[in-house]
């Protein structure tokens, strides 16, 4: 099946690992399923599963977390350094809440058949959890503030959700994306894109052709800075690979919008991430190239990861952004317990 570049812009994938993590780190928990519709008006007939997890004290600010495609909530709780702490566990322990999801068509959330979503239906979503979150009707309380923090197809969903509701979006921190993506490298990773029908893992699911997945060894050419990344985390990566399903239409929302973003923005991407053209050189060079992008109230600031690929947390250096992340959001949104 032919995987055309639009398609492509949206599969930068991120990974999911089954490492374990240090009993004495992990905050309080909860499985949440929120009840979904498909579009705008439509019922809310689907699942989206998620962990919502809890600091100590009372958090007013939580950070909602958007996989990138192919995967699904666990790339949060992920250790590229396995000795140190997850995204997850990093900002609960700063005070902030936070809540993974599985997007429609991955994990452990409702497979619609592909059909049925339209363009916009995965920010339908995500605007539905936001108010779900801002009401209190995912457990927690009611949260005041909300800051979206995507990665790859997740970072695409939370700055044009941003750009087109500004007044339901606290701080935005986008990773593993950025204005100038290579067309050339989407193009070239189209071969490792097949049907999930035709792969032995899901075999027998049912899954239409509009549902698709990675072909064994995709991740480690793809995503990964080899000489900084634990081949134990790519081995975990490959053997967890999940389905997902792309809406029609260009899934790669140009950078032009980016201008209606009314809150701070922080974009963190990776020096030797394969799928991205333009500025890899320095952090100052990353926002030079993104700056023209945003307007003064976005605040842009920026962070290049040395040594690091597309997949930012499945790296040795994950634990470094991870607290440049969290002292961004002290500075820039705060709402965390104390």
């Amino acid at each position: 099946m032919r995987i055309t570049t639009a398609v492509l812009l949206a599969l930068a994938s991120i990974p999911a690992t089954s490492i374990p993590v240090a009993a004495h780190a992990t905050p309080t928990c909860r499985t949440v399923n929120a009840k979904v519709a498909m579009t705008a008006g439509g019922p809310a007939d689907q699942r989206i599963a998620g962990t919502l997890c809890l600091p100590r004290g009372r958090a007013t600010t939580v950070q909602l977390l958007i996989p990138g495609g192919f995967y699904g909530q666990t790339y949060w709780r992920m250790r590229g350094d396995r000795q140190r702490p997850s995204y997850v566990e990093t900002m609960t322990a700063a005070g902030y809440a936070t809540l993974t999801i599985d997007r429609l068509g991955t994990g452990a959330s409702s497979y619609p058949p592909s059909t049925r979503f339209g363009q916009d239906t995965h920010q339908i979503v995500i605007r539905r959890l936001i108010r779900q979150l801002r009401e209190g009707r995912l457990g927690g309380g009611r949260f005041a503030k909300v800051v979206l923090v995507g990665h790859s197809l997740g970072s695409t969903l939370a700055r044009t959700v941003a750009a087109a509701h500004p007044a339901e979006v606290d701080g935005v921190i986008l990773t593993g994306e950025s204005s100038v993506p290579n067309e050339a490298a989407f193009e070239q990773m189209g071969a490792g894109i097949h049907r999930a029908a035709d792969d032995p893992r899901f075999a027998g699911r049912g899954l239409d052709d509009g549902y698709l997945t990675t072909r064994p060894g995709l991740r480690a050419t793809w995503f990964y800075h080899r000489p900084n990344a634990d081949s134990k985390v790519i081995a975990a990566d490959e053997a967890t690979k999940m389905t997902d399903v792309f809406p029609p239409g260009d899934s790669y929302t140009p950078p032009s919008i980016n201008k209606h973003i009314q809150a701070p923005v922080l974009i963190v991407n990776g020096e030797h991430d394969k799928l991205l053209a333009g500025a890899r050189s320095s952090s100052a060079a990353l926002h030079a190239q993104e700056a023209p992008f945003y307007s003064p109230r976005a605040k842009l600031e920026t962070v290049l990861v040395p040594g690091t690929g597309h997949v930012l947390n499945g790296h040795r250096t994950a634990p470094h952004w991870f607290a440049q992340a969290r002292e961004w959001a002290d500075r820039r949104v705060g709402g965390a317990a104390r």
